[in-house]
């Protein structure tokens, strides 16, 4: 890591540095933690105010809250390590339930401060956990319509057939014309309430955001149109998509970002949304867009030439449509329709 350049991870209106341990430079054992979490300490911790914390009716606060219950060994830590030096920090008592069991956390300090400083780094363990997983559901806006379905399978055809041998790409590689779809930004839902926070957290943007922005542009509008990939090489390229114009939805898909890591279900990776339609992945070789296993798919991922893909077609329109929808999709999922199975979408 760069000590000059830390990780950085932002909760809320807080920022937060992500120091490596000593250990991180030697080989990780299920006995040593990969890396703490330190607050930015400057300005006055201002999360308190966020949380629910409630007087007991012994005279001590307390709060409680959902985590999947696959965090739960991160919170407790290599013979309970972990939980032991945020309790001796915090100096709050930190209530995890029984490995096989459900439930909230429950943090009890003798000080509002003490409780939400506890529930504040449990958090950061849990965003830093969740944004190793791979990601189980993503925000994406169906381009399934007639009209670009139908330039879609033209261009599939046109790259089938009428490139030079050594640049034709398999058919496999290609996006099921059922699920050409853009991706406004990805996240790991770990269980049903993290599936229902995501849900309800969609919705609230509906008001909040999606809302006050097709009332300033009118319907949703986006176009399209030119190719561009996703590394520095054009003859050694993994995912070939679609540029997306835009600027209404690339409004509301970077204040749908904020707003999710706001709420600890995503860490920023990046400034602004990239609005971008998957065309050709070679993690579709041999398994499918809707295989299971990804890292199996990983081993198996093979690059591909897109130089003269890109010469030829680079400026291929696909065409418009308006955006009726947006939906929170379950990633290696097909419904009945043949695009992605929605945990959850709302009407435009």
């Amino acid at each position: 890591m760069d000590v000059m350049s830390p990780q950085l991870m932002w909760i809320g209106t807080r920022c937060y540095r992500v120091n490596q341990s000593n250990a991180a430079s030697k080989e990780q054992t299920s006995d040593r933690p990969e890396a703490y979490v330190e607050e930015d300490t400057y300005g006055e911790d201002d999360r308190e105010d966020e949380y629910n914390i409630e007087l007991t009716d012994a005279g001590k606060f307390q709060t409680a809250f959902h985590v999947p219950s696959a965090f739960y060994a991160m919170i407790i830590g290599a013979k309970g390590q972990t939980r032991q030096r945020l309790e001796a920090e915090t100096k709050a008592q930190i209530r995890v339930p029984k490995q096989g069991t459900t439930g909230d956390i429950v943090v009890v300090g003798t000080s509002r401060k003490s409780v939400a400083t506890a529930r504040s780094r449990i958090e950061l363990i849990v965003m830093g956990a969740r944004n190793k997983q791979q990601f189980t559901h993503f925000l994406s806006v169906p381009l399934n319509t007639p009209a670009i379905v139908k330039r879609f399978l033209d261009f599939r055809e046109k790259v089938l057939t009428k490139l030079p041998v050594a640049f034709t790409v398999d058919e496999s590689l290609f996006q099921q014309p059922e699920k050409l779809h853009l991706t406004l930004c990805t996240v790991s839902l770990m269980d049903n309430e993290d599936r229902a926070n995501a849900a309800q957290l969609l919705l609230d943007c509906q008001d909040s955001i999606i809302g006050p922005t097709l009332k300033e542009y009118g319907p949703l509008e986006l176009r399209v149109r030119g190719l561009e990939y996703m590394n520095d090489d054009p003859h050694a390229v993994d995912v070939l998509y679609a540029k997306i114009e835009s600027p209404a939805l690339q409004r509301i898909a970077d204040q749908i970002y904020e707003c999710f890591i706001s709420k600890g279900l995503m860490q920023r990776k990046y400034d602004h949304v990239k609005l971008h339609a998957t065309l050709i992945n070679s993690l579709f070789r041999g398994t499918r867009a809707d295989a299971i296993d990804e890292q199996e798919a990983e081993k198996k991922r093979i690059t591909f030439d897109a130089s003269e893909i890109l010469r030829k077609y680079g400026e291929f329109d696909f065409g418009s449509t308006v955006v009726d929808a947006i939906h929170l999709s379950q990633r290696f999922s097909t419904s009945c329709t043949g695009y992605y199975e929605a945990t959850a979408f709302i009407k435009l």
